[in-house]
């Protein structure tokens, strides 16, 4: 069953409550339409970047395109995307920390600025593709497999270059940064297939109970 539906790229950027870069939800961006957001970086209990940023597209009008859409599953298989558009914005990381960051007082973690030096949190401009499909997200994609229970997405959206800061931004990058090496990390999936949520969520259901 398919269904047209009429969105604004606009919309589209910033109706996610996040972009994931892993679907354990723990390397995310989001996008608000008053011009800020979130960037964070972590890894189980590690915690590297929980920030605020700012953003602002360069020409703002081309955010209020209106995409006529045809939204199914398998509309477009994973190895062909589907290009929605491209478009150039200015993002800036920012000192201030995400308040209650899932949950971890962030007060107590020793991130952002205690890790990344002054020219991380400068404006920087990058060009970011949006595109339509069904993608699994770039860590998914690195496993040796996927089961049934691995997360499918119907957008995607590629920077030029990775949100996360370079390697040279890095006040001591050597051990864990070089280790995950997140400045390479530019792709990010939204907008997870219905079905497929389902039965993650049902799965993730069965794997929290406990028998006595």
């Amino acid at each position: 069953m398919t269904t047209k539906l009429s969105e604004t790229l606009l919309s589209i950027l910033c109706g996610e409550e996040f972009w994931y870069w892993d679907s354990n939800n723990a390397n995310t961006i989001t996008f608000n339409k008053d011009g800020t957001g979130e960037v964070v970086c972590r890894h189980e209990l590690n915690i590297w970047i929980a920030a605020e940023l700012e953003w602002k597209p360069q020409m703002p009008e081309s955010l209020d395109q209106v995409v006529d859409d045809i939204s199914s599953i398998g509309s477009t298989g994973k190895d062909h995307p589907h290009l929605i558009s491209q478009f150039d914005i200015e993002l800036t990381l920012a000192k201030r920390r995400i308040p209650m960051m899932r949950r971890p007082d962030t007060q107590k973690w020793r991130i952002n600025e205690s890790l990344l030096t002054d020219d991380a949190f400068l404006p920087k401009m990058y060009t970011l593709r949006l595109e339509k499909g069904n993608f699994l997200t770039p860590y998914d994609a690195m496993l040796p497999q996927e089961d049934q229970y691995t997360p499918m997405f119907a957008r995607r959206l590629a920077f030029d270059k990775s949100p996360y800061p370079p390697r040279h931004e890095w006040k001591e990058p050597a051990g864990a940064p070089d280790a995950m090496r997140m400045w390479e990390w530019k792709n990010f999936c939204g907008r997870q297939l219905p079905e497929l949520k389902m039965q993650a969520d049902e799965h993730t259901w069965w794997g929290n109970c406990v028998v006595f």
